[in-house]
């Protein structure tokens, strides 16, 4: 049923396939590799419980001033345009698969009146307390290059009432 060449390779023709048990068919390494990979990607798209945040989410006791939520993803730096003057709370969330980093920039003067103080790893959360002088600002992230591929916003500081907040 089954010949071997010269190198010992057994060798099948088409019909010779139905003729073998389930345990002489040939099997391609790399066929057994995608079925494994497929079995493991369906595994972890079952239901479970989702993992916990890398920080909890920010209660509403815990917020000094007004909530800035600031989402950085890839090649994206998104917030509101505008955010109220004094002590604000900065809900920074990493939504990208890549680290980021974040600063903000006088647009006058082109200076950095802050910055993270370390890079926000894929899905990382952190909250920042800051206080914000009225002003026309950028967020930017300067992190390998990816203020070169349109990674900033732009942003302005105003003075709100009391009312307004």
């Amino acid at each position: 049923m089954i010949s071997s060449n010269r190198r010992g390779i057994r060798i099948c023709t088409p019909s010779m396939i139905s003729d073998l048990t389930m345990f002489e068919r040939p099997t391609h390494p790399a066929l057994i590799s995608l079925v494994a990979a497929c079995a493991f990607i369906i595994s972890a798209c079952e239901e479970g419980e989702a993992p916990p945040p890398s920080e909890p989410a920010v209660a509403a006791e815990e917020v000094e001033g007004a909530l800035v939520e600031i989402d950085v993803d890839e090649y994206v730096v998104l917030m509101d345009p505008v955010v109220p003057a004094g002590t604000v709370t900065l809900k920074l969330v990493n939504r990208g698969f890549e680290e980021h980093n974040l600063l903000f920039v006088v647009t006058e003067s082109d200076s950095t009146i802050w910055e993270t103080e370390r890079r926000l790893a894929p899905a990382e959360r952190r909250t920042v307390v800051l206080d914000l002088e009225p002003g026309a600002y950028k967020a930017i992230c300067d992190f390998s290059g990816h203020e070169s591929r349109g990674m900033f916003t732009e942003f302005v500081v105003e003075e709100t009432t009391p009312a307004e907040r």
